[in-house]
């Protein structure tokens, strides 16, 4: 078990080539890691894959068990320092997989909880202004923070007065080294100052925090704008990593402060520079190398020990510099092991985790329906009950269930892998019977009625004596009906039933016209209770449910539904309320449906949101795929595709230009194994459409035509070559020109 900051060595060339092979073409070679860092500076990745999946992540953890590998996972890079002979193993960078925000809505629910869950790789200034702009506060501070909401959560990362443990309650985690995913509570990450205890083989997935309803929405903001404020008039821009060293008394004395005391603000090695705006940042020149920016490091640590006492811990993450020789250096890299109760604590989660998946609450032995098979997940079945089993289930020796005996390459203890029939299952066996479901069949009827149990398909046969119904014979005769092979005899009063029927209708001078006076008359009686009935509240509509509304105008949905309440749901108007509520740009269609005696269903089909783009106004124009704009918004819709370009100033429900709508199709059609590598679309100029990639490559699509098939040819290029080899796609003509950097 590795541990947090201990230092695995690189790998053998043997070792990438076989991790190159199990990965399957997922991972790219000799991959220049300073794209993905602040600074801007260092080596290459031996492997590098981007994860877009669970999949993914499994296979990995699954190459991992084969092949000794170190792991590095890479966030936004804003606390990161490739070494310049880069990392010798297989870095991950995060693609899609975790880059999701969910808020609560407190205008759809004024009780809902101030509970935010935010993805793994959403960055944290998104996070603190989409919590501002949904009226939470307790999430300003991330506004000041470049790093991704994981990277935050692993160094807890905070400032301006708050930090991540202060509204950390869990994380959603995979243990690639495991390969288990668990649920983690706060208090069982280590969180500390600037450290938590989690490694390199820990992927945060997402993170759930407690925040607060803002009392005042415009004070939240302010705070915002105070912090971005703050930010650039007191720390550098430019290729740095943020502050370098932990204050050594976090809350009394800063590093920074001790640095400046000394005189180093200014101080140079080589490419690298103590800032002359804050002394606890490190500049990188352009094209500068890694080294000189550690050996700054080293120093700068060495002179504030041996002049003021304090051992600098370092905030930034080294990487790829286990072959360093200088003892200074040596000595800021390896730091002093932090494996103690935090780490074995948080390794006991997935421990639990793991027994949690060999039984379903990790005592209990159950049977669960999969599908069609069924799966019996108990560890401990002994070979007579599964013989019994096999008789429950009437198979022949090519359907038996099979035990499977599998050793966890981790804790080395044997277990039962799933045990499932080969064919499926056509009922569920409850192996323990204490925990048998209570049937009807464990309270048999009470034994003093004399009901008789029938299935429920037989036929019950009622034989007559025709002579006997007619002629009036005595009611107590022998064998007139038979039900079912059983006598019955009592059925006087049938009999006398239906003899009084036949003489009614056999009697003669029957008068024809009382007859049409009683039609007549429960016609129109049955007219008045029909009037009747539709004017009773009894059929009015009181109950309306409303389906698969999402971001549909609540206020609209609410006014359709009072014109609802109160009117019959025989006669109320539908078509009205569908029309009106199909205005909302957000609504593609609606179905209004009536339910005796009081209950209707308003079923929505919503359109989807697909990409943004900016207005003149500087307001966000999210559109689906026909270019339709959905909504206008102040804030970066970013959980959607960006189309880059100032756009018109559209409302909503307009419709944007075809070059907008080309945008839009594209960034919907996008493959899976392209989508985590593009950075946004683009409109430029009046019909020319683009794509930028992360690497910064552009694709120019050209005029909104034949785009599936330019499509399909960008796709097939960045299959077939190295993405960091390309420095731009023209698939405007309809033949693919590539261009090298």
């Amino acid at each position: 078990m590795s541990t947090p900051h201990q230092l695995r060595r690189p790998a053998t060339a043997e070792a990438i080539n076989h991790a190159f092979e199990l990965l399957n073409l997922k991972a790219k070679r000799n991959v220049d890691l300073s794209q993905f860092t602040t600074y801007k500076v260092g080596g290459s990745a031996a492997l590098h894959m981007v994860v877009s999946s669970i999949d993914d992540l499994y296979l990995v953890s699954a190459v991992l068990a084969e092949v000794d590998l170190p792991i590095l996972v890479i966030g936004r890079g804003s606390n990161l320092l490739i070494s310049d002979s880069g990392f010798k193993g297989l870095a991950l960078t995060i693609g899609g997989l975790a880059d999701y925000v969910d808020l609560p809505n407190r205008d759809e629910d004024p009780e809902v909880e101030p509970i935010a869950l935010f993805g793994g790789s959403v960055a944290l200034p998104v996070a603190a202004r989409q919590s501002v702009a949904r009226g939470l506060t307790g999430f300003e501070w991330g506004v000041g923070v470049p790093g991704s909401v994981g990277g935050a959560v692993r160094m807890n990362a905070g400032g301006h007065g708050s930090d991540m443990a202060s509204s950390l309650t869990s994380v959603r985690m995979f243990h690639l080294r495991r390969g288990l995913e668990a649920h983690v509570n706060a208090v069982d990450l280590g969180l500390r100052f600037r450290g938590s205890a989690l490694d390199d083989h820990h992927v945060v997935l997402s993170a759930t925090v407690d925040l607060e309803w803002s009392k005042s929405p415009e004070a939240s903001e302010a705070e915002l704008q105070e912090v971005v404020r703050w930010r650039r008039e007191n720390q550098p821009g430019g290729q740095n990593a943020g502050s370098v060293f932990v204050n050594p008394e976090p809350g009394k004395v800063s590093a920074g402060a001790v640095i400046d005391e000394l005189g180093m603000r200014g101080m140079r090695i080589g490419s690298a520079q103590v800032s002359e705006k804050h002394a606890n940042f490190i500049q990188a020149d352009v094209g500068g190398s890694a080294q000189d920016v550690v050996a700054l490091m080293a120093e700068v640590r060495r002179r504030v020990r041996d002049e003021r006492g304090y051992v600098l811990r370092s905030e930034i993450r080294l990487v790829g510099f286990e072959d360093e020789t200088d003892p200074e250096i040596v000595d800021l890299i390896n730091k002093e092991s932090e494996v103690g109760v935090s780490t074995i604590r948080l390794e006991q989660v997935f421990d639990k985790s793991l027994t949690a998946n060999e039984t379903t609450d990790g005592t209990i032995p159950v049977s669960v329906l999969n599908g069609e098979v069924v799966r019996i997940i108990d560890s401990e079945v002994s070979d007579e009950v599964l013989e019994e089993l096999r008789d429950a289930f009437g198979r022949d020796a090519t359907r038996d269930v099979t035990r499977n005996i599998q050793r966890d390459s981790t804790s080395g203890v044997e277990r039962d892998a799933t045990i499932v029939p080969i064919q499926p299952a056509e009922r569920v066996v409850i192996v323990d019977d204490d925990l048998r479901i209570v049937t009807d069949d464990d309270f048999p009827a009470d034994t003093m009625s004399q009901s008789v149990h029938r299935a429920p398909t037989s036929t019950r046969i009622a034989i007559f004596d025709d002579e006997s119904l007619t002629t009036g014979e005595d009611d107590s005769a022998e064998g007139a009906v038979i039900i079912d092979g059983t006598a019955w005899t009592e059925l006087s009063f049938a009999r006398r039933v239906i003899n009084g029927t036949k003489k009614m209708f056999t009697m003669r001078g029957v008068n024809r016209r009382k007859q049409l006076l009683v039609v007549g008359g429960s016609l129109v009686a049955s007219v008045v209770f029909v009037l009747i009935i539709l004017a009773s509240p009894l059929v009015a509509v009181r109950n309306i449910d409303v389906e698969g509304a999402k971001y549909a105008n609540a206020t609209l949905i609410e006014t359709v539904s009072k014109s609802l309440r109160g009117r019959s749901v025989l006669t109320v108007d539908t078509n009205a309320a569908q029309k009106l509520l199909e205005t909302d740009p957000w609504i593609e269609s609606v179905r209004i449906k009536t339910y005796l005696p009081s209950r209707a269903v308003i079923e929505i089909n919503e359109r989807v949101p697909v990409a943004w783009f900016l207005g003149v106004d500087n307001q966000g124009r999210v559109i689906d795929q026909d270019g339709r704009v959905l909504a206008v918004v102040n804030g970066r819709p970013t959980e959607y595709m960006l189309i880059d370009g100032i756009g018109p100033n559209l409302i909503a429900g307009a419709m944007a230009s075809e070059s907008y709508k080309a945008a839009a199709q594209l960034a919907m059609s996008l493959p899976d194994e392209i989508r985590p590598v593009v950075k946004n679309m683009g409109v430029n100029g009046p019909n020319q459409v683009t794509m930028t990639l992360l690497t910064g490559a552009v694709v120019k699509f050209g005029e909104p035509v034949d785009l599936r098939n330019k499509l399909v040819n960008v796709v097939v290029i960045l299959r077939r070559q190295d993405i960091n080899q390309i420095a731009g796609i023209d698939v405007s003509s309809g033949t693919p020109v590539v261009s090298s950097p």
